[in-house]
């Protein structure tokens, strides 16, 4: 699942569970679906910023 996707389904799961419709059972999965997705959200944002710092870093190298 690409980042897009990711927040899309995040959002999702966030609109289901402010809306109050699912029992405490439901509730508890989604939340832990919505704690799963917003984690990798955060690895997929992390390993972007890694990227772009190394690739920064290697401009800059080469401009010295």
């Amino acid at each position: 699942m690409n980042y897009e996707e990711c927040i899309a389904k995040l959002e999702e799961t966030v609109a289901q569970l402010e809306s109050g419709k699912l029992s405490l059972e439901e509730s508890i999965a989604m939340f832990e679906q919505g704690t799963k997705l917003a984690k990798e959200c955060y690895r997929t944002l992390k390993n972007a910023e890694q990227k772009i710092t190394l690739l920064s870093e290697t401009e800059e190298q080469q401009n010295d």
